[in-house]
């Protein structure tokens, strides 16, 4: 259990006691480091996203603001109506450890009193690979066993580690980046980790890393419309490409279809960053996009024939935050770590 002598009110926990916490980044190390534990906050998000799409009504603020040292501090808020609230801070801009500088909020949505206040060093990767693994479970092709993750760093990292909890079926992971070095890094990496459970293969071209392969993540693109694979025909019909920037174009062009969590997003009470990094908010989903959550809930098939190729798009701000929070928070109570505070003691 953490101590920090310099908040008032420090009381010991105890576990289901209901008061606010800190949970520090060493507190939260054992969390970070348990692949099993990711089924929960994937669950958890699979969730969500289905409360969002039936019509719990969400707003968010996502924002960034240039700092003096050229990074770039950004936020999200999130409030949801039957609720929860989230708010999240993270540099954008710098890359490497930053210390002291990820940070999430969660609140309470009626009173905004703070719940918890969690270190996210090792957890904001989560708000993009959860989701995306969840559209994995729901969209790869049937009996899928081969998954390729174009990108070396942390996104590329996170997806590795929660699409491969619901690929029961994997048997070849592919990487790729534009770097030798990075690539063969991270692929020596994955091979430490999984230990001889799945087959592991670093390729030497981007074509030759997504050939055959029945889903591709484009974890490390963020140039927003550059497509993550050049030539589309090196993608194999009824394959599943997961992106965050709108990298799939090129895809759609040639007939795949579009697919989006839901398309009941969260309002935009505000939206925008200095950097340009983000500089218009998302346009609507399409009236013809496939919806996740109708997926889930059977609503509707994810595919018509095998061949159909699936493009699932993450590019919008969405409550994912939440029920992260949320599912770091009861690890921490059903564990009984973190510091007990009160602001207002």
């Amino acid at each position: 259990m953490s101590r920090n002598a310099g908040l008032p009110d420090v009381v010991p926990v105890e576990k289901g006691t209901a008061v606010p916490l800190l949970l520090s980044r060493s507190d939260l190390s054992p969390l970070a480091a348990d692949d099993d534990a990711l089924d929960s906050a994937i669950d958890a998000v699979e969730a969500s996203t289905i409360q969002c799409h039936s019509g719990d009504r969400a707003q968010t603020v996502f924002t960034g603001l240039d700092l003096a040292n050229g990074d770039e501090l950004a936020a999200q808020l999130v409030s949801l109506a039957s609720g929860p609230a989230s708010l999240r801070v993270f540099p954008n801009r710098v890359k490497g450890e930053r210390p002291d500088a990820w940070l999430g909020i969660q609140l309470d949505g009626t009173t905004g009193a703070v719940d918890s206040m969690i270190a996210l060093d090792d957890f904001n990767v989560l708000r993009t690979s959860v989701p995306a693994a969840v559209g994995v479970r729901h969209l790869a092709p049937p009996d899928a066993t081969t998954l390729t993750v174009l990108g070396s760093g942390p996104q590329a990292r996170s997806h590795a580690r929660t699409i491969r909890r619901v690929m029961p079926g994997l048997e070849h992971l592919k990487v790729w980046s534009p770097t030798e070095e990075s690539r063969t890094a991270f692929g020596a990496d994955l091979r430490a980790r999984l230990g001889g459970e799945v087959r592991v293969s670093v390729a030497a071209t981007l074509d030759e890393a997504v050939a055959g392969a029945d889903v591709i993540t484009a974890a490390g693109r963020y140039s927003h419309g550059e497509p993550a694979v050049p030539d589309p025909g090196s993608v194999r019909p009824g394959a599943l490409l997961v992106s965050m920037t709108g990298a799939g174009g090129n895809l759609l062009e040639r007939g795949a279809r579009l697919a989006v969590p839901t398309a009941r997003r969260p309002e935009l009470v505000a939206f925008g960053f200095a950097s340009g990094f983000i500089g218009d908010p998302p346009p609507p989903a399409p009236a013809d996009a496939l919806e996740l959550a109708d997926v889930i809930t059977g609503e509707v098939p994810a595919r018509a024939s095998r061949t159909d190729t699936i493009v699932f798009e993450l590019a919008a701000p969405y409550p994912w935050d939440v029920p992260i929070l949320a599912w770091i928070r009861a690890w921490a109570d059903k564990q009984g770590v973190g510091t007990a505070f009160s602001f207002s003691g």
